[in-house]
C-alpha cells in the first residue's frame, strides 16, 4: 500500500496512482500524466518488451485508467472535487478555491488521511485526524437520512465519558435498549466496541421501532480486515438491557476512494460503504467546529509534506 512520504511503487493500483496524482497536483498546483510516469521511473524502461506489448503501451494503459478514475471521482463528488482535468485529459489542475471551499477541503482532508500513516502521524495542528472522521461521518449520516428530524451522534473513542455512560446516553436518546448491561460477569474494558457513530429518525410518538444506523469509521487504506467487526445485533445483545426492535443498518466509512473494481464485494461485506467520494457528496452544512478542525488538520498535515 502506498503511504507518504514514499511514492507508490510502479505496481501500484489505479486508485493509488490517482491519489498520488492528486497529491502532486495539490502540492504543485498542477501535474501531468507524463510527470506521473516519470516520477515512478516508468519512462524508457523497456525490460518487459514482449512483441508489441512494451512498457510504453503499459504506461499508456495505466495512465488512461488513472485519468478515468479521476473523472469518476469528479463526477461522484460534483462541486466538492478540488481538481479539474484539462488539455485533453492529460493535465490535472488544482481548483483556485480548493483550500477555501469546505467540500473541496473535506476531500483533501480525506485524501491525506488515507495516504499518511494514521497510527504515527494522525495529529496535526492539535487535531486528531482519525477522530475527526467520526464527527464528519455522523454529520454525513444525518444528511443521508434526509429531513430535519434525523438525529446523529458520535459514539467512538473521541466522545468523552465511560463506555457505560455512552451506552446509557445512546439508549436514552434512541428511546430503546433501556440502558447499559454487560452480558458477561466481568468488568467492562470496552472503549467503543467498534461503534463510532449512530444515526436515526425518531417518531414524534417516541415509541420503539425506527430506522437506526450503527456505523464504523476507518482512516488509512488497510480497512478491509475491519469491515465485518461491527455487528449491531451482537453489540445490542452484549451491552444493552433490552433489544432494539428493528435491527440497525450497518454502514462503513472510509477515507479512501475505494477501488471500483472491488466495490461490490466490499459493499457486500461492509454494508453501505461510504468512501471518500460519498462522504464528500453528503457533507454539506458541516458544523463550524468540525469544519474548522478539518481545515486546521488538512493544512497542517500538508505543511509537513515534501512532494
Amino acid at each position: 500500500m502506498f503511504k507518504l512520504p514514499n511514492p507508490p511503487s510502479p505496481q501500484a493500483d489505479t486508485h493509488e496512482l490517482a491519489d498520488f496524482a492528486e497529491l502532486l497536483c495539490w502540492a504543485r498546483g498542477r501535474t501531468s500524466a507524463r510527470e506521473i510516469v516519470a516520477y515512478l521511473g516508468r519512462v524508457d524502461d523497456n525490460d518487459n518488451n514482449i512483441g508489441c506489448h512494451d512498457d510504453d503501451d503499459e504506461n499508456a494503459d495505466a495512465l488512461d485508467e488513472v485519468m478515468n478514475e479521476i473523472e469518476r471521482r469528479a463526477d461522484a463528488c460534483g462541486t466538492g472535487y478540488p481538481f479539474k482535468l484539462g488539455l485533453k485529459v492529460t493535465v490535472l489542475f488544482l481548483e483556485d478555491a480548493a483550500e477555501n471551499a469546505t467540500r473541496s477541503l473535506t476531500y483533501l482532508y480525506l485524501l491525506l488521511s488515507t495516504r499518511l500513516n494514521m497510527k504515527d502521524n494522525r495529529v496535526h495542528a492539535e487535531v486528531d485526524g482519525a477522530n475527526l472522521l467520526e464527527s464528519l461521518s455522523a454529520h454525513v449520516l444525518k444528511n443521508y437520512l434526509g429531513g430535519t428530524k434525523a438525529k446523529s451522534l458520535v459514539f467512538g473513542t473521541c466522545q468523552p465519558g465511560t463506555f457505560e455512560e455512552k451506552v446509557n446516553t445512546l439508549c436514552r436518546d434512541l428511546g430503546e435498549g433501556s440502558g447499559f448491561r454487560n452480558l458477561d460477569d466481568t468488568s467492562t474494558h470496552a472503549k467503543d466496541d467498534k461503534l463510532d457513530t449512530v444515526a436515526w429518525i425518531p417518531f414524534s410518538d417516541r415509541l420503539p421501532g425506527q430506522l437506526i444506523i450503527f456505523g464504523q469509521c476507518k482512516t488509512g487504506s488497510n480497512w478491509r480486515d475491519s469491515i465485518t467487526q461491527l455487528q449491531p445485533e451482537n453489540f445490542i445483545k452484549r451491552w444493552m438491557q433490552k433489544p432494539i426492535l428493528v435491527n440497525p443498518i450497518r454502514p462503513f466509512f472510509v477515507s479512501e476512494a475505494a477501488d471500483r473494481a472491488k466495490w461490490k464485494g466490499d459493499s457486500l461485506s461492509a454494508g453501505i460503504l461510504f468512501d471518500r467520494c460519498r462522504l464528500v457528496d453528503f457533507c454539506d452544512g458541516i458544523p463550524y467546529s468540525t469544519e474548522a478542525d478539518i481545515r486546521r488538520w488538512a493544512l497542517g498535515a500538508k505543511a509537513t509534506l515534501s512532494l
